[in-house]
This record gives C-alpha cells, structure tokens and sequence, in this order.
C-alpha cells in the first residue's frame, strides 16, 4: 500500500553542498543527467539515508536506505511519493542527498548512479534532472565514457587533464537549460559511477587540478578517438569558428605510419546513394545528379579543408567539417566517421574512402595512447596536440567562476 502524506519537516537549514569556500579548487558543477530523454516519472534510492530539501533549501525528510521515493512531473511540480517513512507531496523543486551514490531509476529506462546532490524540478511538463557534483568527481564519470579504460597510465592521464580543462571551459553551456553541461557528446559523455573504473579513477587522482593553458589562459581541449594521421585546425571543423593558436593541424605519423592505425575505426568506407546526399546538402543547393565531389582545399598536412560538391545546379564548396556534420545530421551520426576522405562515383552511390574518427581537432586519443606505449608523458602528449600550450594548476579565481550553489 502506498501512502500519500505530508512530508515531515524537520528542520528549517540549508541543505549544505560539496562545493565549499568560493576559492576551493574543486568547484561543484551543475550537469543535466538523462539530459534529452523527455522524462516524466522516476525513482530515487540509495544505499545510505537520502535527505530531501525543498526548492528553498530546507531540510523535509530523510529517507532510511534502500526506501526508493518516486517523483513525477505533475502541473508543472515534482510530485514525490514513497512508502516509507509515510511521504508525499509537491514542489517546484527537490534536492536529493546522500553519503552514498544515489540511484536514479527514469520510466522505461537503465538505473544510473551519481555521487553528489541530485535536484528534480519541472521544465516545460517534463522532469529535469541536476547532477550537483565537485569536478574531480564529475571526472571519474567521465573518462571510462570517452576512453578506454585500458589505455596507458599516460594517455589517461592526458585525457584527464583535457577534460578537466574543457569541464571548466564549458561549464555554463547549458546555462538557458538551468545547467551547465549536458551528459551526452554535445558536452562530455557523464554516466556517474555506473561506468568508473580504478584506471580512469587514477588518472583524474594523479591530475588533481591540473589545466591546460596557452599564454596562462584556459583553452578549450577538444579531443577525439582517431585522427587518421593528421589533426585539423578548428576552422576546418566547424563553421564560423576563429582560428585558434593552439588548435593548429598537427602531422601525428611515427614510422612512416599514423600513431592512431591501431584504431579499429581508423580506415573506413561509406556507400551513399546520390539522391541521400542531395538532401542531406539542400541547405546549399546540391541537387542530383552529383557528378563530383573534390578537395577544394587543404591545410599543410594535406587534410582536406573544403569540398567542391557539382551537382545539377552547379558546383557548391562547403567546409570539410560543415559537409560531414550536414550528412551525419540528416542519415545518422556514423555515416561519415570524419572530414578527411576521397569520395568517387559508383553507379547512383558515391564511395567515400576515409581515415580517422572524429571531428579531428586537438587531442587524437587512439595518437595518445601509442604515444604513451612509447614512453611520453602527459605533459608531452598535450603540448604535442596543442600547439604552445603548458599544463598548469588550476586558479582559485577561475575556479571560483566556475562553482554553482547548492540551490536554484
């Protein structure tokens, strides 16, 4: 039987949260877990007693461990309702917390876990959902998402100090959403602790607060899984972007071959038939029959800057990233695994024959890790992907722009 009750208030205190003095090194991050997912109902439980506050930050109740309390979007509230200890109600706002992980259970969904606060509000008739985490831990969640987790103690500790650094660059993306970062690659894979592992763990432990930075100043480290030989700039990559000092195309061969051919996704090839392709271009007027599509230009390292498309209304050059990103939007995100490819005609198809995976930008992940087999540190693996840049601590100032509050 399930009872619906008036929550026990039993204290009028803020709720307190992870982040600390403004100054701490270790600021707390607001991430939007299930972020995209459209849910409308969830339970929430853990294996330690879970406090629940209201949007104002006062204490209501506190759940014993393993007592799972649902919550579901309801006129524009959280309704929230539980068996034991005899709870119920409605907010704006609900804040979980707990000693231990508290387990996230969405409708019709795989159960996740995340360290930190947890606060469930309603946007647009749908619940939304806050991971308020510190940033090293935010990190263990991370890495084992967006690397291999058997990737050399280096590489590792590499992609620890770049997402690190690109956490905080990034911090308030989402701010319009009522967050700062999303869980997914539009920010950085987060799936909390289901996914950590003692590796990755290490990895952000031996980099505690560790940036990189050009002239001092944080930089935004992109990174991807395999480059296929040679990076590219920013400005190939995405369309209106300044060009960035540090993101400069970089040769990543040894030997005479790439650093990344251990990838399995390093080499690649794509049928698509024309009329596809016409209609994933139709923004830029590409109509078939193509008769063509052509390197228009190339930086240094011979990658591909933009593609001359001919069609039936003429020829269209479009930049090597703008042209993979519009076929990927329209027939799925895997069609095109890079910009770096030569594409021929085959009947009413077009082959594309490619290397890498990725936009290609900074840091080549799959280039890392062989670079560490061969004895490269993490500070040499960076400054050889971005270019003129130092790894450095953390500021107090930079880190005190970062941190939210434990409430809003």
């Amino acid at each position: 039987m399930r009872y619906l009750l008036s929550l026990l208030i039993l204290a009028v205190i803020p709720l307190p949260f992870a982040a600390g003095a403004a100054a701490d090194l270790n600021p707390t991050l607001a991430i939007g877990i299930f972020a995209g997912s459209g849910l409308t109902a969830c339970t929430v439980s853990g294996r330690a007693p879970i406090t629940i506050a209201d949007e104002e930050g006062r204490q209501l109740a506190e759940l014993p461990a393993g007592a799972p309390i649902e919550a579901k979007a309801d006129d524009g509230k959280v309704a929230v309702s539980c068996e034991r200890p005899h709870g119920g109600g409605a907010a704006a706002q609900y804040v979980f917390a707990s000693s231990l992980p508290i387990e996230i259970k969405p409708e019709n969904g795989k159960a996740r876990s995340y360290r930190g606060q947890i606060a469930i509000s309603v946007q647009d008739g749908r619940l939304r959902l806050i991971n308020r985490i510190v940033l090293e831990d935010y990190l263990r969640g991370v890495l084992p998402s967006e690397i291999p987790s058997s990737f050399a103690r280096e590489a590792l500790r590499a992609q620890a100090i770049a997402a690190r650094t690109y956490a905080i660059m990034s911090a308030r993306k989402h701010a319009s959403a009522g967050f700062g970062l999303c869980d997914g690659p539009h920010c950085q894979v987060y799936l909390g602790v289901t996914e950590e592992s003692p590796s990755t763990d290490a990895a952000v432990r031996d980099t505690t607060g560790l940036v990189v930075t050009y002239q001092h100043k944080l930089i935004y480290a992109v990174y991807h899984d395999s480059c296929g030989g040679r990076t590219a700039g920013n400005e190939t990559a995405w369309q209106g972007s300044d060009l960035l000092p540090y993101l400069r195309p970089v040769p990543d061969t040894e030997g005479g071959g790439a650093l990344c051919d251990r990838s399995p996704r390093n080499v690649w090839t794509r049928q698509i038939p024309q009329s596809k392709l016409a209609a994933a271009l139709v923004k830029f007027k590409v109509a078939a029959p193509i008769t063509a599509i052509e390197a228009a230009s190339t930086d240094a390292n011979g990658r591909p800057q933009e593609y001359t498309v001919r069609g039936a209304q003429g020829d269209v050059t479009i930049r090597a990233g703008v042209l993979r990103d519009m076929v990927n939007r329209a027939l799925g995100p895997t069609t095109l695994p890079s910009a770096d490819f030569t594409a021929a005609p085959n009947g009413d198809s077009f082959v594309f024959a490619g290397r890498g995976n990725g936009h290609g930008v900074g840091l080549c992940q799959w280039g890392a890790n062989a670079m560490a087999k061969a004895g490269r540190t993490a500070q040499q693996i960076l400054t050889h992907y971005y270019t003129g840049a130092s790894v450095e601590p953390i500021s107090a100032e930079v880190a005190s722009r970062v941190g939210v509050r434990g409430s809003g």
